[in-house]
């Protein structure tokens, strides 16, 4: 499990005071980067200005159960729940940081897709497979959803 740690800030509040929930699923995003960087070892910005490969979301969602507030300190789960050809599952799950039975704020789930961004290559911004590099890094880590 990857942990990303966020502090709600002002401008991720809605005026209800309460994280507009849009917001989360850019907080999913950032664990992924950050998944590249601590995990991995592979920096996400070498991913993309690099090697020419980008992980956009083709699919996420969201099911909200305690909301979060300007100020609070969150920890974003990130598990591995899938592997595919040219695809990685992630698996969240949002709690109060620094209280890991504390109760789960929300869940969530992302589908990446490996897309090629290299305009020079035929494939350019369509699904490629799962690079042989980066699959030996991430099969070790899936987990059973």
């Amino acid at each position: 499990m990857h942990v990303h740690r966020v502090r709600v800030g002002f401008g991720d509040c809605d005026p209800a005071g309460i994280v507009y929930f849009p917001r989360f699923f850019h907080f999913f995003h950032e664990a992924m980067e950050t998944w590249f960087d601590e995990v991995l070892g592979l920096p996400y910005a070498e991913m993309i200005r690099g090697r020419g490969l980008g992980f956009p979301a083709v699919h996420t969602e969201a099911d909200f159960a305690v909301p979060c507030a300007f100020g609070d300190e969150i920890a974003v789960e990130q598990r591995v729940v899938g592997l595919g050809r040219t695809s990685i599952r992630f698996a969240y799950r949002v709690r109060t940081h620094g209280e890991p039975d504390s109760p789960t704020r929300l869940t969530g789930a992302t589908v990446s897709v490996v897309m090629d961004l290299d305009p020079r290559r035929p494939t350019f911004r369509r699904p490629i497979e799962l690079p042989a590099d980066l699959r030996a890094r991430i099969e070790p880590l899936v987990v059973a959803p």
